[in-house]
């Protein structure tokens, strides 16, 4: 009779011959994965009801801090700016006007030639016209800040990631239009045992390597987590990795190599 033999499976093998090996050890010999997010990311919305005349950055294209985004159409902000700015003009006028009255008018007074009633009556048309002054000085500066919202500029420097709403749509105050992303800094997020949470430090240096580029790149820890998940035993760091050269992309991933006080060297 002819003996049949079983190809073990690699996992049962390994068990086999090292059955003394600890639960921890065996976890410690998994490595570290690591995932790079933006540092900074954002989904702008419009501050004003308007139609999108155009994007000035396409998906993926880099922009500088305080670039416009995208314009809405100015005609009727503009309009609205210009009546203001008559309205104040108006409210000047009056005001010029009415301090001048109660000039004139407490001058007659003194020389009994016009009585008390009527500079009293022209301290309040004088009171009127800066109250109304004040109002229309602040309409002005409203419409002035409703024109800049016309332009949508970049809050910090980045890339386009989506673009939410078409260009000639209306949007609404308060409607999202593009998301953005602040890669020129990288967050690299891990986990790693409870057990080793005394030993990470915030500025510790990091040494990570991509899987994507096969490079290794250096960075701090940034984060530590408030509290360890008590389901995995881990708890997690972000480490921050400087990106200025754009070699690496939000998305990436790798696996950690070192952190100690002689991995960035």
């Amino acid at each position: 009779m002819r003996k049949r033999f079983r190809i073990l499976p690699a996992a049962l093998c390994l068990a086999a011959l090292w059955p003394a090996l600890a639960a921890d050890d065996a976890y410690r010999a998994l490595p570290v994965k690591a995932v790079l997010f933006p540092m900074r990311e954002a989904v702008l919305s419009s501050r004003i009801d308007g139609v999108i005349i155009r994007y000035r950055f396409a998906p993926g294209e880099r922009f500088k801090e305080g670039e416009p985004l995208l314009e809405l159409d100015r005609q009727e902000r503009e309009n609205q700016f210009k009546r203001a700015a008559a309205a104040l003009k108006e409210g000047r006028g009056n005001l010029d006007f009415a301090r001048k009255q109660l000039e004139d008018f407490s001058v007659l007074f003194k020389e009994s030639l016009q009585s008390e009633l009527e500079v009293k009556r022209k301290e309040l048309e004088l009171q009127i016209a800066e109250s109304r002054f004040d109002t229309a000085e602040a309409e002005r500066d409203n419409a002035a800040l409703q024109l800049t919202y016309c332009t949508l500029k970049a809050p910090f420097a980045g890339r386009v990631e989506k673009i939410l709403t078409r260009e000639f749509e209306t949007v609404r105050n308060g409607q999202p239009i593009l998301s953005i992303i602040d890669d020129n800094r990288l967050l690299a997020v891990m986990h790693l045992p409870s057990a080793d949470l005394p030993k990470i430090g915030l500025g510790d240096p990091v040494r990570l390597r991509i899987n994507e580029t096969g490079t290794v790149a250096s960075g701090v820890v940034h984060e530590i987590a408030a509290r360890a998940d008590h389901r995995s035993e881990t708890f997690e760091i972000k480490a921050l990795i400087d990106n200025a050269d754009h070699i690496l992309t939000a998305g990436m991933s790798g696996v950690l190599q070192e952190i100690s006080k002689d991995a960035g060297k």
